[in-house]
């Protein structure tokens, strides 16, 4: 088979809500009732999840709005100002976000193809700041029903964080014991560059996906609270029925001390890189 007679990006309906395909942010992840302090002052976000946590940027976040986008060269070029005391979060973002493709041939022949997303930062208040990008994958098939076959591997992680089962935040240990299909995996890499993080495969192994970035860290999620979404084709996206590789920093960051931190300083710049690539 060739790869492109294959989908497996999950892609929902207009009507969807669980970011699939989506630049998150401010802050990707949860945030524990909303509530940071930066430079001795106290901020209190929006509370959209379960009435008691800021999710992945809140209900208008960079998931949930228009972006300026233009062509570069070969690449594209998105761009968006998220206005101070937007969701509650201090100063004015302004984001980039440069998308490219290149592929990988052997002999003339195309090996793999790999989707990289620079994403840059500025702000002229000191604020915190996650962005990831959030695709599902399911590499049995778009339409195949549960993910959950997949082939999971995590490269090179000093553990994982154990989650609050009622509040489904880091509980702040990190343990070298792998817990499951919703958690964040502490990457080893501290050099700065872009490494392996994550791969999924499919069950013949024959398709795989991989994440690389020089985030700290990968949330694996296995699409828990997908809800029978209609997508592409007519496909009908029940529980499991994606993974999503998110690279990014660790959940709450912004309130534990231990984890890495999630503060831009006022007029210095945040750049990650997050590539998938795709293998066959």
């Amino acid at each position: 088979k060739q790869w492109y007679q294959r989908r497996v990006a999950i892609t929902a309906g207009e009507t969807h809500d669980f970011y699939s395909g989506c630049i998150v942010g401010r802050v990707a992840s949860r945030i524990a009732h909303g509530k940071f302090e930066v430079d001795g002052k106290e901020y209190q976000l929006t509370l959209n999840n379960n009435n008691n946590t800021h999710l992945h940027g809140g209900f208008t976040g960079l998931s949930k709005v228009v972006w300026d986008c233009e062509i570069v060269g070969d690449t594209l070029k998105f761009s968006h100002t998220q206005p101070d005391g937007s969701e509650g979060y201090p100063g004015n973002l302004e984001v980039t976000v440069i998308v490219s493709i290149r592929t990988k041939s052997n002999r003339g022949k195309v090996k793999g193809t790999f989707l990289s997303l620079d994403m840059t930062a500025t702000c002229d208040q000191a604020t915190p700041i996650n962005l990831t990008f959030h695709p599902y994958f399911n590499m049995d098939g778009h339409d195949s029903g549960s993910a959950l076959d997949n082939k999971l591997t995590v490269f090179d992680y000093a553990g994982y964080l154990p989650m609050d089962p009622e509040t489904v935040l880091p509980t702040g240990e990190i343990t070298d014991v792998p817990g499951g299909y919703d958690h964040t995996f502490h990457l080893c890499s501290k050099s700065g560059f872009v490494v392996p993080a994550a791969e999924i495969a499919s069950k013949d192994e024959q398709y795989r996906i991989r994440v690389l970035t020089n985030q700290p860290g990968v949330h694996v999620y296995s699409g828990n609270f997908l809800d029978e979404s209609k997508g592409k084709g007519g496909a009908v996206y029940g529980k499991h029925g994606g993974i999503a590789l998110e690279a990014q920093n660790f959940p709450n960051a912004v309130n534990v001390p231990a984890f890495p931190s999630c503060i831009l300083p006022e007029g210095e710049e945040y750049k990650r890189n997050i590539t998938f690539s795709f293998c066959f």
